[in-house]
């Protein structure tokens, strides 16, 4: 009970890796839901930040990327989780970075952020019936890539 799943990362490869959340081994303490999610954009994803609750406390994560573009925030309500990131990862200054960034919730969708080129992929990264707990990523200027951790049910209402 209490495990997080590790979802890969999508788009490049460049830069140091960061965790948006505690280290998956400390997920039976931590991480109860993500709370807000700070995008930086314009011509692409420039940066994600994220507040989680824990504990009956709030804590904002570092901003991966860099201070460029527009600032758009996601307050999720309370019932509200993510269950879903959806973009497309394409060239950008040079670099292989997320272009485009949509979150999904149990409620609605936000986004996109960012804009998605003409050339590139596309990815989905779904909570399979769970909820998203947190983010892993790397980024330099702009968030070169991200991935999740998802808290799912079983059947038997427990959480894995």
């Amino acid at each position: 009970m209490g495990q997080a799943h590790y979802s890969n990362t999508w788009c490049g490869w460049g830069h140091a890796a960061a965790a948006a959340a505690p280290p998956p081994g400390t997920w039976k303490r931590g991480v109860d839901r993500v709370a807000r999610v700070a995008v930086r954009h314009g011509d692409a994803v420039h940066a994600v930040s994220v507040l989680y609750e824990r504990g009956g406390r709030q804590e904002w994560t570092d901003l991966w990327g860099g201070p460029g573009g527009e600032l758009a925030e996601i307050c999720l309500r309370s019932g509200e989780h993510l269950t879903s990131v959806e973009g497309h990862c394409g060239e950008f200054e040079g670099s292989f970075v997320v272009r485009a960034l949509t979150l999904v919730s149990n409620r609605r969708a936000y986004g996109p952020y960012g804009r998605a080129g003409p050339d590139g992929v596309p990815f989905a990264l779904p909570a399979a019936g769970g909820r998203i707990l947190g983010f892993h990523a790397r980024s330099g200027r702009h968030l070169d890539a991200i991935g999740t951790y998802v808290k799912v049910e079983r059947q038997d209402g427990e959480q894995r």
